[in-house]
């Protein structure tokens, strides 16, 4: 996979012609992770989005920051983004005649943050005066920081350990560093805000349930907490979605209804909230017990060595690299794209040669990851594991796990939204084909774009009366550091998506970050989501 449509093009083009206008998609990932993850979303634009686009669309995945690096905290972090941003732009322009006019953000979980500090020093240069933000989001993203609040021995040594263990990043995630980064990014009278009231649309997606690095609380941006009581929660999604076909399964968008969810009543009989497609180990209690109790007894004496010593290494690493390294100089880089993309002068020889050399390097690690990015995937995966297994001995996780509705409501709503596909006009469908043998991924756009029409302002609803599940008792105590993140985040117009998705890892699943057909239900969301952009395309 590479990072633009045109990223194997190594021949230069003619650049007298009038260049093409182009929209770039940038694809920022998380913490301790590398550009591969975001495959998943970038294979849904390239196939869902052209159609209802004037520009071409062209999509990055910057690679600067990847594994390790990303403890180096969120200014570098997000200087190495704007750099490999600035570069491709170059190389666009030079090497395919295209014309970058508007920009994207998505960001998955740290890349959500390193995605709103690049907003803020974009807006310092003076970037958006030239080329049009269009659309932010993220995936998973801990805007309001970092916090386990259970009361419970795990919790507390996360809190007072998790600051130390990811270098510089996890004093700004953890709210313990001297510069206050998080509250200063949610001053409306600063960079990072202006910036980011630029995009016309804002989107978020948060997990309800599953993601143990990233709480409901801090993705979603709310005080309320209100799914850690999950035996008296009955989760109902957005009405009708309609279903895609992922490998061999029928899946549907897991977009939950907020307006629909509710509290059980202490004398339901309800049974949970069964998903389809939800495999043996989820729906298997016993099973699934025993898989923990050898987890904790085999793995857990190698897994903490592994997160502490290999965490512990590469942040006193990060804390020297810090000190010693240049940092890149992103405003007289953007000097020169002005002279030359946006101007009369030629692109710089050298400027070229390092854009071409980093497409190189983005080609070959969507073939195969480094040594780094293998270790410190071995790190992520352990800490993970750790957490789920935590969460299951104390009780945090659910026992049941399924779906909005009962498995005679799911059938009856499939009878009455099953297309005869004989008789659907192919010109109001766009299927997303991206096949691995025969098993292929079908998207049909065009009834997640009518789904999207009808429940778009439920997305959008900030009266939080209209939510049943967000009461008294679900708010949490936060700092008043985080209640102001929260207060004035919260003044952007938001459209936000709660998800559920009913699997070991739903902070993998949501963005499919293993490949589209390893989270059938993460694929299916993101379909749904890229409608939301498609939608206000079509508006345009």
């Amino acid at each position: 996979m590479t990072d633009s449509p045109i990223a194997s093009e190594a021949t230069s083009v003619t650049v007298s012609s009038k260049p093409k206008p182009t929209h770039l998609f940038v694809l920022v990932h998380g913490l301790l992770g590398g550009p591969n993850h975001m495959q998943s979303i970038e294979r849904c634009i390239k196939t869902l989005l052209p159609s209802e686009s004037k520009h071409k669309i062209v999509t990055l995945r910057p690679s600067s920051f990847r594994f390790w690096k990303t403890f180096d905290g969120l200014k570098l972090n997000a200087e190495r983004v704007i750099t490999d941003i600035l570069y491709e732009i170059e190389t666009l322009r030079q090497e395919n005649n295209l014309k970058v006019e508007k920009i994207s953000l998505v960001g998955y979980s740290l890349g959500g943050l390193i995605s709103r500090y690049v907003i803020g020093m974009l807006e310092e240069i003076g970037f958006f005066d030239i080329v049009e933000p269009v659309f932010f989001t993220t995936f998973a993203t801990p805007h309001v920081g970092v916090e386990f609040l259970n009361n419970n021995v795990f919790d507390r040594t996360a809190n007072a350990l998790g600051q130390y263990l990811f270098g510089y990043t996890g004093t700004q995630m953890f709210l313990t560093d001297s510069q206050s980064t998080l509250v200063s990014m949610a001053d409306p009278e600063k960079k990072y805000i202006k910036g980011l009231l630029r995009f016309q649309k804002h989107i978020l997606l948060a997990n309800v349930r599953n993601d143990r690095t990233v709480p409901f609380f801090t993705s979603f941006i709310s005080q309320h907490s209100p799914f850690d009581q999950w035996s008296i929660i009955k989760i109902k999604y957005l009405k009708d979605l309609p279903q895609a076909h992922i490998g061999r399964s029928h899946v549907r968008p897991k977009f939950v209804d907020l307006t629909r969810s509710h509290v059980l009543e202490p004398t339901s009989s309800d049974k949970g909230n069964i998903q389809e497609g939800t495999s043996f180990w989820r729906r298997n209690r016993f099973a699934r017990f025993v898989v923990v109790v050898a987890v904790m007894s085999l793995l857990l004496p190698i897994w903490i060595p592994v997160i502490i010593i290999g965490s512990s290494f590469a942040s006193m690493y990060s804390y020297i690299k810090l000190q010693i390294i240049s940092t890149p100089q992103v405003a007289s880089h953007w000097d020169k794209v002005k002279g030359s993309v946006y101007g009369t002068k030629p692109v710089d020889p050298e400027d070229a040669e390092i854009g071409q050399n980093r497409r190189a390097q983005r080609k070959k690690l969507a073939r195969h990851d480094t040594f780094k990015g293998d270790t410190s995937e071995l790190t992520e995966n352990a800490m993970e594991n750790m957490l789920y297994a935590e969460a299951r001995i104390t009780g945090k996780s659910p026992r049941i796990t399924n779906d909005d509705e009962t498995a005679e409501e799911l059938r009856e709503e499939d009878t009455e939204t099953e297309v005869d596909e004989t008789d659907a006009d192919a010109n109001n469908s766009i299927i997303s084909k991206f096949t691995k043998g025969l098993r292929a991924v079908d998207i049909d756009a065009a009834a997640n774009d009518a789904a999207i029409d009808r429940h778009l302002q439920t997305l959008m609803t900030k009266d939080l009366t209209k939510f049943p599940v967000f009461t008294p008792k679900s708010k949490l105590n936060l700092s008043e550091d985080k209640r102001y993140i929260i207060e004035n985040l919260n003044n952007i117009d938001w459209i936000k998506v709660p998800v559920y998705i009913d699997a070991w890892n739903a902070h993998d699943g949501i963005i499919a970050r293993r490949g589209p057909r390893t989270n059938t239900k993460g694929t299916a969301t993101i379909g749904l989501w890229v409608s939301i952009l498609r939608r206000h395309l079509q508006e345009n």
